[in-house]
């Protein structure tokens, strides 16, 4: 059933992931993508809450579709006052040859379903058979999740409220939950994601379902998350200090300057 809820999620995210193409080429914006990346497992945790309903999964679809939504209402405000696409994928398109949205088609919308059908494995492994003593784990990844996003939700109403008022144009903002993390609202989602794991744990191969917030750790860390902010900003000598004395991620203790 596990194998089959899979593949029936990612049939489900290539046909999602093609409509919001159609919308990026509309928009002529890849970052379009970034608006779809939420709603993505939304589509996969109501597919699952569907095919399998029980209380854990109605729970997970709850718990993922107020993240998503959130997220998606979140970025499509940011990308809407931005008015250009985002520097990330001017920096990709630029490698490009060929036909432009063809490649875009299968480089980014496509790719990105994959990965979303990754990461969101806790959400298909929450759906097996629960281990009786694995029960606690419903009420410790909650917990985890309600945390993690009111972290991530704070962290991104400091930095718009910091980014809306002009006297901090040019200024770095390093205080409120940003003084303790670079990428505080990177923490919050990895947070929910490691939640939604450990409610998948309660399940026989829910462990399997670990391997979704792993890759999604990485990807933040070392891919598409920290590394394309921290490249645009390493000629700026304010920044610089700021990496040496902040946590990239975790929270942690300020590192001052003697």
């Amino acid at each position: 059933m596990t194998l089959k809820l899979y593949v029936f999620s990612l049939l489900a995210l290539v046909l999602y992931m093609s409509v919001w193409f159609a919308v990026a080429r509309y928009r002529k914006r890849l970052d379009t993508v970034d608006v779809a990346w939420g709603g993505a497992f939304v589509v996969t945790a109501l597919l699952v809450a569907i095919a399998e309903p029980t209380a854990r999964t109605l729970m997970i679809a709850v718990l993922v579709s107020i993240w998503g939504i959130r997220l998606m209402t979140h970025i499509a405000r940011r990308a809407r006052k931005k008015g250009e696409d985002d520097p990330r994928y001017v920096e990709i398109a630029a490698k490009w040859k060929g036909n432009y949205w063809l490649r875009a088609f299968f480089s980014i919308f496509m790719t990105q379903a994959v990965l979303a059908s990754l990461v969101g494995l806790p959400i298909i492994f929450a759906a097996g058979m629960v281990l009786p003593d694995n029960r606690w784990l419903f009420t410790a990844g909650y917990f985890v999740w309600v945390i993690g996003f009111f972290y991530e939700y704070y962290a991104d109403k400091q930095l718009a409220q910091f980014i809306s008022d002009p006297h901090n144009k040019g200024k770095l903002l390093d205080s409120g939950l940003w003084r303790y993390s670079r990428h505080p609202n990177y923490f919050g989602e990895l947070l929910q994601w490691w939640g939604i794991g450990l409610i998948a744990l309660q399940t026989s191969w829910g462990w399997i379902g670990l391997a979704g917030p792993l890759l999604l750790s990485i990807l933040i860390r070392y891919v598409s998350g920290v590394p394309p902010i921290e490249r645009r900003r390493a000629k700026d000598p304010k920044y610089a200090g700021y990496t040496q004395r902040t946590s990239a991620i975790i929270p942690w203790f300020v590192d001052e300057p003697s």
